[in-house]
């Protein structure tokens, strides 16, 4: 049941991207079919756009992979990483012990 939420979750975010996708290709193809100066400015300002949020992209990336290689982000990340997982395995600890707790008071009682 978790998963099929996981899985349409994810579809979503890609069903959302490839909206944002059609949307500047719609307003791409637009801009090329106009004419004049109005199209030239706003197919710029287009590209500006572009430009600046490939470059910003490629800023956070490069900031991504330059961590990641330097040493103590790398230990940092393992920390983030065990204490992820030691969070993770006394939440299912715990609810473990309450299933446990929930049928083991059920399986207790008399039986008819």
């Amino acid at each position: 049941m978790r998963e099929d939420e996981t899985k349409k979750a994810w579809d979503e975010v890609g069903e959302r991207f490839s909206d944002v996708g059609r949307r500047i290709g719609d307003r791409y193809h637009k801009l090329g079919s106009q004419t004049g100066a109005a199209a030239e400015e706003q197919g710029r300002a287009l590209n500006d756009a572009v430009k600046k949020a490939v470059d910003e992209l490629d800023r956070a990336l490069t900031a991504v992979g330059d961590s990641i290689r330097d040493q103590q982000t790398q230990e940092s990340l393992k920390q983030a990483a065990r204490s992820f997982g030691d969070a993770l395995s006394a939440t299912f600890s715990d609810l473990s012990e309450e299933i446990r707790k929930r049928v083991g008071r059920k399986d207790s009682g008399p039986t008819t």
